[in-house]
């Protein structure tokens, strides 16, 4: 539930706020998703699914067509195709006119690329390492991932340097290093890689995300003002260009980590939480086992950090209390005896209950505790005064 909706839930509560009054708060905070805002979801969403179809028809086209296809014609629809999405990415940035589909047209490049060094090794049958081809598409794409600033194409870079490290690590030799060591390395370098990308895109994207929600927040508040469901008609010229104090605060309230983060989050946790307990069964060495645990408390102490100090965030901290029932299960399951009876079965059962149990409680505790955080009481108060004024200049 965003903050918007729990700070209306709360005036309603209260009595500060009647169901009409409601209904305009939640227009202005946009609660209930508008017309525009459907009508753009499905204009994207549409002309992000078409394109990656178009794509993927090429492929399924060669790939059924193979035996019919000689070497130059399935070389030519690829790199015709490639040639095509440059061509008409450059021709729409010189116009400086549709971002998106800039965007969209680079993120077809990069998977067209893919497609061209597979075809490529399929072909003249290369005998190169799986690794190579996702190394050498992530560095290729490389420039594109730069120049769209566009999340979706950074996560696909992204999962091509994840599967490369996962392949290039399980067949690269490690002799050097002592057996004990060799997984945990391996295995760290996924997890510092994915920690490092989730603190990139805090840094960058996040930044950017919430400068560019406050200033949205800002025109959309207007139009909601303007229309007949608006808040008040005399606050409508303080919105738009002043520093309005009851904006910045909406502004706050609304803001959030992009969706991307969420996704470069889950990796993290999964690849740190595999760190844990990859030597509950698999290493022996003592020292190998407090390196794993010490670089995943490091983790845990930088999502507490992030996400219940500096800046609080549900979603995160649902990671983080994820990733620490799982270490925990799994080291008490070590630590108990190996011939396991009922009893410890049900020791087990009672402590993933009990640890679970504790999680929703402090994450809904966290949640109830942001409501009454004096800047959300100053959207309640930004609320109730919008609100108060609308009803005046009813009256």
């Amino acid at each position: 539930m965003s903050q918007s909706r729990r700070t209306i839930e709360q005036l309603l509560n209260k009595g500060a706020l009647s169901v009409e009054q409601a209904d305009a708060a939640a227009i202005y905070l946009e609660v209930y998703p508008s017309k525009r805002t459907w009508l753009s979801f499905f204009d994207k969403a549409l002309l992000i699914i078409g394109a990656v179809a178009l794509v993927l028809s090429l492929v399924f086209f060669i790939a059924y067509n193979w035996q019919n296809l000689g070497k130059i014609g399935k070389f030519a629809l690829v790199e015709g195709a490639l040639a095509f999405t440059i061509a008409l990415y450059v021709a729409l940035s010189f116009k400086q006119k549709f971002q998106l589909i800039r965007q969209l047209l680079l993120l077809l490049a990069s998977i067209i690329t893919g497609s061209l060094l597979a075809l490529f090794g399929q072909v003249y049958q290369t005998g190169a390492d799986t690794w190579q081809l996702f190394f050498g598409w992530a560095v290729l794409i490389t420039p594109w991932v730069l120049i769209a600033r566009f999340p979706a194409l950074w996560l696909l870079w992204l999962g091509l340097i994840n599967t490369f490290l996962l392949l290039y690590l399980d067949i690269v030799d490690l002799s050097f290093i002592n057996e004990s060591y060799q997984s945990v390395i391996q295995t760290g370098i996924l997890a510092l890689v994915n920690f490092i990308a989730l603190n990139l895109w805090l840094i960058f994207l996040d930044n950017k995300h919430n400068i560019s929600s406050q200033a949205l927040n800002s025109d959309t508040a207007t139009n909601a003002l303007n229309s007949d469901t608006s808040i008040s008609d005399s606050s409508l010229s303080n919105l738009p260009n002043s520093r309005n104090p009851t904006n910045d605060t909406v502004s706050r309230a609304q803001t959030g980590l992009h969706w991307s983060s969420y996704l470069v989050g889950l990796v993290s946790t999964i690849s740190i939480t595999f760190l844990a307990i990859i030597t509950v069964f698999d290493v022996d060495s003592i020292l190998a086992t407090l390196l794993s645990l010490l670089l995943w408390g490091g983790w845990c102490a930088f999502m507490v950090w992030r996400f219940y100090i500096k800046q609080l965030d549900i979603l995160m901290l649902t990671y983080f209390c994820f990733s620490t029932i799982i270490v925990v299960m799994f080291w008490v399951i070590k630590i108990l005896p190996i011939d396991f009876d009922a009893g410890t079965f049900l020791f087990l059962t009672f402590l993933l209950l009990g640890m679970i149990t504790y999680a929703i409680k402090w994450l809904f505790a966290i949640a109830k505790a942001d409501n009454n955080h004096p800047e959300n009481l100053e959207v309640s108060k930004a609320v109730d005064t919008t609100v108060y004024r609308k009803g005046v200049d009813h009256e």
